[in-house]
């Protein structure tokens, strides 16, 4: 599978380091590398021999530097491996065919056949997939997130694609967020006041802290800091490492704020031509794709990133039970009034959340191992 020469400049040497890292090192000998590596195939039914080769396109925004972008030439790989050659997608990176804004639109229009559909500029349109980033309801491992996504996105998030042209292609569940601040953040009370950067998190549950939320897209975040401009910064270490936060901020808050996700989606026309078995083989091939992204990009990054953090000065301050408790109660009637919100408007959010509960504390006990066969032998096929 040839990769988009957009990708392949050698910029972001620690980056690239530390995805390396992930992918080949911290994740040997398991089911995720063997994925990884194509050792591993779903059980399929034998393909028509006669099927068309396509080639088709798959875009994202994201620049050289991101973690994400060897985990997707990974999965665009497992797909052609699993339809024996008959769909080939080739990446096209860095908003060389779409924006960060244009996936849904670019999709729908037949741009590219699969693409990142960011949620964040969706408005209310995708208010239930967009559950994750609820404060303390994303499950503190990624890949038991992520399973629990595709496992209820056939009642919850594939309608919401489905209003909007699109066919959900999954989703990988980032790592509940932590906080970089110029000042430590070591109680409630330190929220007073403060001026964050949070894309994604409630403005309600914000207030509900004491803090502001800046309104910075996240390329100009180091700029703010340095500046002044903002106090912290609300993210995960895929973010922190890229665009060097623990440079100016040097007080790492371990709190799993909120979550985030990466949504991907299909071209229903397209995928409506292929053949039900060819179908089946995408999915199959998508949805451990995410779980080996959501180990890859999240649990074994983090790790890496720890030794960046101790190298760089930084201190990690991890909070009590009782002072998360006192910040979750701080901030649960936000979600509380989500829930009511989108109940008032005929969504089940209730019922998503206990869902969400419920299976978290089904899988949470789960090895990534486990994870990994779960959704390689029992994949979740949601086209609607």
């Amino acid at each position: 599978m040839k990769t988009n020469a957009f990708t392949s400049r050698p910029v972001g040497r620690l980056l690239v380091a530390l995805s390396l890292s992930a992918m080949a090192g911290l994740a040997q000998a398991d089911v995720v590398s063997d994925w990884l590596g194509g050792k591993l195939r779903p059980e399929l039914a034998p393909h028509a021999s006669s099927a068309p080769v396509q080639n088709v396109k798959f875009g994202h925004p994201a620049p050289p530097v991101s973690i994400a972008i060897p985990m997707w030439n990974n999965a665009l790989e497992r797909i052609a491996m699993n339809t024996d050659g008959k769909i080939m997608f080739k990446e096209y990176g860095g908003g060389t065919l779409i924006g960060p804004k244009d996936g849904f639109r670019a999709v729908r229009a037949g741009i590219a056949e699969m693409a990142t559909c960011y949620l964040s500029n969706e408005g209310r349109n995708f208010a239930l997939s967009k559950v994750w980033e609820q404060p303390f309801v994303t499950p503190s491992n990624p890949m038991v997130a992520t399973r629990i996504a595709q496992e209820l996105a056939p009642k919850y998030f594939v309608p919401e694609f489905s209003k909007a042209g699109v066919g959900w292609a999954g989703a990988s569940v980032n790592q509940p967020s932590d906080i970089f601040s110029k000042k430590p953040i070591r109680k409630l009370e330190d929220f007073q006041g403060m001026k964050i950067v949070a894309q994604g998190f409630a403005p309600e549950a914000a207030k509900a802290l004491g803090a502001t939320l800046v309104n910075i897209p996240y390329p100009d975040v180091y700029t703010a800091l340095q500046q002044g401009l903002v106090d912290a910064v609300v993210w995960s270490d895929g973010g922190f490492i890229p665009y060097k936060i623990y440079e100016i901020a040097k007080y790492h808050t371990k709190i799993g704020l909120h979550g985030s996700s990466i949504s991907y989606c299909y071209n229903r026309g397209w995928y409506a031509k292929l053949s039900p078995d060819m179908q089946k083989a995408f999915h199959a091939s998508v949805g451990p794709a995410w779980m080996a992204m959501a180990k890859t990009t999240q649990i074994d990054f983090s790790k890496s990133a720890g030794d960046v953090y101790a190298r760089s000065g930084i201190e990690t301050i991890v909070l009590s039970p009782a002072e998360v408790k006192r910040i979750h109660d701080r901030v649960q009637p936000a979600i509380d009034k989500w829930a009511a919100d989108q109940e008032g408007e005929g969504r089940p959010a209730r019922q998503l959340l206990a869902e969400i509960k419920r299976l978290n504390e089904k899988y949470s006990a789960m090895s990534a191992d486990e994870l990994m066969t779960l959704t390689i032998k029992n994949p979740v096929y949601p086209a609607r």
